[in-house]
Order: C-alpha cells, then structure tokens, then sequence
C-alpha cells in the first residue's frame, strides 16, 4: 500500500461505518459507572466474603489446578454438584460464563420462527442489548403502575407476534420485586414460543418455578451465583428440558467456564452452608433498611423481593453526587419514562446499611 492509499483510507471514516449494523451504532452498550467509593452499593452483589475455613479449602484447590490444561469443557462434576444442591437432574442444566452467555445462547438457538423477542419494560437491560445485536426484533411490554406485568396487554402482544423467545425477570431488576405468578404461568400455558424466567434473585424471594419444568416443555429457567457471594467466578445456570438444553448446547463456546471459577464453585457448593446464613441476614436487613427508607420525606420506597431496593427521589441526580462525596455509591437510573429520578441501592453489611441511611437521612433533611 503506498502512502497515498494509507492516506486515503486513513482520512475515510465511511470504510469502518459501512461495515457496523445500524443496530449496533444505534444501541448503547451495558455501563457500569466506574466510581471509587468506601462503601459500594450500587452492583447487587453480596457484601460477604468467605469464611475462613472455606477460604483455606479454596486455596488448597487452587493449589492444585494445572492452569497450563484446559478446563473440563463439559464441566461435569460442577453440574453434578448443582444437580445435587437444586435437586433437579444434570441433563436438564447448562452453565453459562455469567447469565448474560447463557442470554446470548438462547438468542442464536431459538429465534428462528418469528425472530421476536418479548420483555417487559423496565427489566434487566441485556434482554434487548443481545436481542438487537443479534438481529432479533425486541418488542417491550410497559409493566403495570405496580411494575407487574400488564397481562391483558402482554397476551394481546403475543397473540398478534407469536415471540419465539419472553423473558421474564421475577424478582424483576431493577424493580426488585416478584412479578405475580398466576400472570407468568398463564404466560406459559398461552405462548406457543419459549417463556425464560430469569431467576437471578430467587434466593432472596423463596419462591422459584424450576418444579415447573416437568410440566412445561417450553419453560425455561435462569439462574445466578452472582448474588449470593460469587459474583467474580461470572457462573450463570440454566434449567430446562434435556431436548432443549442438548439443542442449546450445541452453540455453547468451548471451554466456556474457566478452570478457576469450577474449581471454585466447586469447593463452596461443597461448602454452602454458610450462603443460606448470608442470604437470611440479607433479607433481615432488607426488611430493616426498607422501613427506615419508608419513613423518610422526599423518596418513594418500593417493596422489595430481591438483594436490593428500588426508590424514587425528587432529585436523583443530586442525591446520587451527594452520596458519592459521602463515599457511598449506589445505582442511578434517572432517564426519561418510567425510571425518570429512580434508583437502586444494594443490601450490604449492616455497618454499610447503617452509612447509607445516616448519609440520606441528613442529605433529606437539609
């Protein structure tokens, strides 16, 4: 190439443009602000590490891992333990490097009939981010005033576009609350393509549809060890009939969880004794942090099922910058719509819990 074409090709900015989907340069990607604060609320993950002596087991195991091999790339005695821990057979699970592959995954398999996906508004934004990116066609169904679902309108959706694909997310991010479960079965019972209910913070609700399964062939379930402590080994989990999970399989990267984060998981399913303990101190705070918030002037407290809670302020914006020079970060979500002054703040230790109230409750009162 001579100098004139590198200058040429150098000074075109269309040659890059014209290979991009207007799909792709039109979406925003997933954005996690990137703010140092002392006390970290705003990622919905658990404020606990491990114990000590689970610790100790973790080291002795990495100790031993050949990270020079690859993983087992079926990952077999990780799905064993997961089997045995949710009582549901190893065939029927599939695992994810986090939900968000698991997301991909059942986008490239199962958008073949219609090329529809269907999600309420607001849930967890990666729905329609895969969705659009991988050429399918989002359609968005606004949830109710109670951030429910609108059942007469999401029916009607679906009769008219036959979705190849729902997702439902119950406890719904970044709502935080379980959406009624009469409205997703009959969901279920009605769509004639594959119902996902993404499970991710099922562990603090207590309720889960994974019995279901038996029953419905097109039910689909996700789930997470991101929220109950291990957000870091990005493990997601998938549930569903062996016919379809051997169907997704098929699209699934090679060696897709990697040696340390099995190896890991591993040692603490062996060892999770102590997450159920977490996971009922999360909850025991949620209920306490709730109340506090509820009796507050100038915010509007939502009832929560999940790890976090979901409030409305006068000025989001103000309050979040305000809470930052407090050293405490939490979610803002403030845009136009449904979620204009909305925020999110994470169930964390009860020192960290008692930071963050003291810090509102003076920020609301000056």
């Amino acid at each position: 190439m001579t100098s004139k074409d590198k200058k040429s090709q150098s000074t075109n900015p269309g040659i890059v443009e014209s290979r991009i989907s207007k799909v792709i340069r039109d979406i925003s990607p997933y954005s996690v602000p990137d703010i140092d604060c002392r006390i970290k609320l705003d990622g919905n993950e658990s404020p606990f590490g491990l114990p000590e002596q689970v610790q100790v087991k973790v080291d002795d195991a990495l100790k031993k891992l050949s990270i020079n091999r690859y993983p087992d790339p079926e990952a077999k005695k990780l799905i064993e333990l997961i089997s045995k821990v949710s009582e549901f057979p190893e065939e029927g699970i599939l695992l994810g490097n986090g939900s968000d592959e698991l997301i991909g995954m059942l986008i490239t398999t199962l958008t073949s009939g219609t090329g529809k996906i269907l999600c309420p508004a607001p849930t967890f934004s990666m729905y329609k981010l895969t969705g659009l990116a991988m050429g399918g066609q989002v359609i968005e169904v606004p949830l109710d005033e109670n951030f429910d679902i609108d059942l007469d309108s999401t029916l009607s959706i679906i009769e008219e576009n036959d979705p190849d694909l729902i997702f439902l997310a119950s406890p719904n991010n970044p709502t935080g609350n379980m959406y009624n479960a009469g409205k997703i079965a009959e969901i279920i019972s009605v769509a004639k393509g594959i119902v996902v209910v993404d499970e991710a913070y099922s562990d603090f609700s207590g309720y889960t549809f994974l019995p279901l399964i038996k029953e419905c062939e097109n039910l689909i379930i996700l789930r997470t060890l991101s929220k109950v402590g291990f957000a870091g080994l990005r493990l997601g989990m998938l549930f569903a009939r062996e016919n379809l999970v051997a169907e997704i399989n098929k699209v699934r990267y090679p060696y897709n969880i990697n040696s340390l984060s099995q190896c890991v998981a591993e040692v603490v399913l062996d060892n999770h004794e102590f997450v159920v303990e977490n996971i009922q101190l999360i909850i025991r705070e949620r209920a306490r942090v709730f109340n506090v918030m509820s009796s507050l002037d100038r915010i509007a407290v939502y009832p929560s099922d999940a790890n976090f809670i979901f409030f409305k302020a006068e000025n989001a914006d103000s309050l979040f910058s305000q809470l930052v020079q407090k050293d405490i970060l939490i979610r803002n979500f403030n845009k136009p719509g449904r979620l204009e002054n909305c925020m999110r703040v994470t169930i964390g230790t009860p020192e960290e819990n008692d930071a963050f109230l003291a810090a509102l409750t003076e920020i609301l009162s000056s």
